[in-house]
């Protein structure tokens, strides 16, 4: 029995127990479990799943009560659909998450085992996941300070509600304020919070295989300075290659269509407060546009992760490439047919895929999406300001 949670839980000698405490709280917030801490932890089964269907209906309620309120408002239209569109993509990422979690939490699992023959590159797992929750708690405080004064400063959310509930015959402030909380809570704990620690998370996954195609990597630099490379050797190190391409597919296959949702509310985000922004700039309020400036930046960090961390996949990966054409086969080498089939074998597989975190097969994040993506949001920016 020791041997079993042993296996399914290795996090704790690998050195990986606390980073893997953190998200079991963090989305157990959310009725979620995306953690590998092992069947010890876990709790009951039927108070878990009262408490996910609980936390989507509620999240379910507050965004048709949010859309009503503020369809009644007849202003600010483009901040509606976009408020709306961020509500229900982080309602669709829960649901689709609480689906697929045993499934998520299965391949963190083989990301994770399969770094544990390197140390080192464990604690450079865990110290990455450490800065990106520093990161986390930096936009998060940021951002729910900035809402918070912003609110104490001109009790705009409630003057909403007050007005809006008084034209359908309520003209209970009590409630008007009770349901305009609720409603504002909600907003900051599911389209800001929960998306965040989502694409940390994601961030974290995408480190982790990024740190495996360096293991192997690194193995076949060993070989080749050492010119010890065998026809076995060869085949093996394909066959990881193959395994940690997999990986990469399943991460992929299970946050589809999620990473294309994610990546366009960011950039459509990001363009609507910048524009918004530019508007409000004019009016020389700090508190008119400082919320602006806190979600411009809190869109442009995670964006960057997202799409950095990605896009290292893809620089891993083919960097075997390189390094295993670089290498010159000597006759005694060529000479050997199995030696001579495995080699082309392992250059074939490398240079026939296109390895990386794909978007929904659209396009596949690299460095060129990357920069792509970039220069989009600089244009918008530069023509939006010299239209001004």
């Amino acid at each position: 029995m020791e041997e079993k949670a042993e296996i399914i839980n290795p996090v704790k000698d690998l050195g990986l127990d606390f980073i893997n405490r953190v998200w079991r709280v963090l989305f157990g917030v959310f009725g979620l479990q995306l953690d590998i801490l092992g069947i010890q932890y876990n709790s009951k089964c039927w108070k878990k799943i009262i408490f996910a269907v609980f936390t989507r209906l509620l999240h379910a309620f507050n965004i048709l009560h949010y859309i009503v309120v503020f369809l009644y408002r007849h202003e600010d239209f483009f901040g509606l659909v976009s408020m709306t569109y961020t509500q229900l993509i982080a309602f669709y990422t829960a649901i689709i998450c609480l689906k697929r979690e045993k499934k998520i939490s299965a391949t963190y699992h083989e990301i994770v085992f399969n770094l544990s023959p390197a140390e080192d590159l464990l604690k450079t797992f865990d110290r990455r996941t450490k800065l990106y929750f520093v990161i986390l708690i930096a936009t998060t405080a940021t951002l729910t300070a900035n809402h918070i004064a912003k609110e104490i400063d001109n009790d705009h959310y409630h003057d909403i509600y007050r007005t809006i509930h008084a034209q359908l015959g309520i003209h209970n402030h009590y409630f008007s304020n009770i349901t305009a909380l609720i409603d504002y809570l909600e907003i900051l704990v599911f389209s800001y919070w929960f998306m965040d620690v989502m694409f940390v998370y994601f961030a974290h996954l995408c480190a982790g295989l990024e740190l495996n195609f360096v293991l192997i990597n690194r193995c076949l630099e060993a070989e080749l300075r050492a010119t010890s490379l065998t026809p076995s050797k060869l085949s093996i190190l394909r066959h990881k290659y193959d395994y940690i391409s997999g990986l990469v597919d399943k991460i992929s296959e299970l946050f589809s269509p999620l990473i294309l949702l994610w990546i366009s509310s960011l950039v459509s985000g990001l363009c609507f407060d910048i524009r918004a922004l530019q508007s409000a700039s004019k009016t020389g309020l700090i508190f008119s546009y400082s919320r602006f400036i806190v979600q411009i930046f809190r869109a442009t960090i995670f964006l960057f992760l997202i799409l950095k961390m990605a896009s290292e996949i893809n620089t891993q990966a083919h960097l075997m490439k390189r390094k295993l054409f670089t290498k010159v086969i000597d006759e005694r080498d060529s000479s050997r047919v199995s030696f001579y089939v495995n080699y082309l074998l392992f250059g074939e597989t490398i240079n026939s895929f296109n390895v990386g975190i794909s978007v929904s097969g659209l396009f596949t994040l690299n460095v060129s999406s990357f920069i792509s993506i970039v220069g989009t949001i600089l244009t918008y920016t530069i023509v939006l300001y010299q239209t001004a």
